[in-house]
């Protein structure tokens, strides 16, 4: 099953490399693939992905979110996890 999930919260091809680390580890995702321009994430999984967890799992990772999922109180930064 392919998922595709607008990403907030990326500004630089290290946000790219750190989202699709980080999704890459989720129980069940076979392969992800993250762009910049739009800023996405193609997900290969063996069922639909809880988009909840992917909220938690981004959130982890940096500043970086699903697009349209609500907002968590965590602190904001300017960039993603690898831009400070």
């Amino acid at each position: 099953m392919e998922q595709q999930v607008a990403i907030k919260g990326m500004s630089c091809g290290g946000c790219v490399k750190t989202v699709e680390k980080a999704l890459s580890q989720i129980v069940g995702i076979k392969a992800v693939s993250v762009s910049l321009s739009p800023p996405k994430a193609v997900i290969q999984a063996d069922s639909a992905i809880n988009m909840a967890q992917l909220q938690a799992v981004l959130s982890k990772a940096g500043n970086y979110g699903v697009a349209g999922e609500q907002e968590t109180n965590a602190p904001k930064k300017s960039g993603g996890g690898c831009c400070g």
